[in-house]
């Protein structure tokens, strides 16, 4: 699937999804998000635009469609790091690295976890 674009506030509603792992109608999504006080038609027309967007679509039983997510949450994840590091580091793994580890965001158990990874321990 091409890389989709999703908004902080798409976002938010695939995170519902995801976790919930079950078609959910728009009211129970409300309700996951109640706490970003949005209305209901602005968590509707969020709806509206993820299924524009392909990244979500609905199976209708009476007048109910029930949402369900069509976009991996992994493979968001992986789209949007590869953007990011292409975008900030050129995309260079390495590059981004060296600016954490330069600017001390880097602790000794991030970098031990780093090195264990790269000498194939898991």
């Amino acid at each position: 699937m091409p890389r989709q674009t999703i908004t902080e506030s798409e976002y938010e509603v695939m995170k519902v999804l995801w976790k919930a792992e079950k078609s959910m109608t728009t009211g129970e999504i409300y309700k996951e998000l109640e706490f970003t006080g949005w209305s209901k038609n602005t968590v509707a027309t969020l709806i509206s635009r993820l299924c524009e967007k392909n990244v979500i679509t609905y199976d209708s039983k009476g007048k109910f469609h029930y949402y369900r997510a069509v976009l991996c949450e992994n493979d968001y994840s992986v789209s949007e790091t590869k953007s990011f590091i292409s975008k900030m580091f050129g995309g260079s793994v390495k590059n981004m690295v060296a600016s954490l580890y330069e600017n001390d965001e880097l602790s000794k158990e991030d970098i031990e976890q780093l090195r264990a990874m790269l000498d194939g321990e898991k």
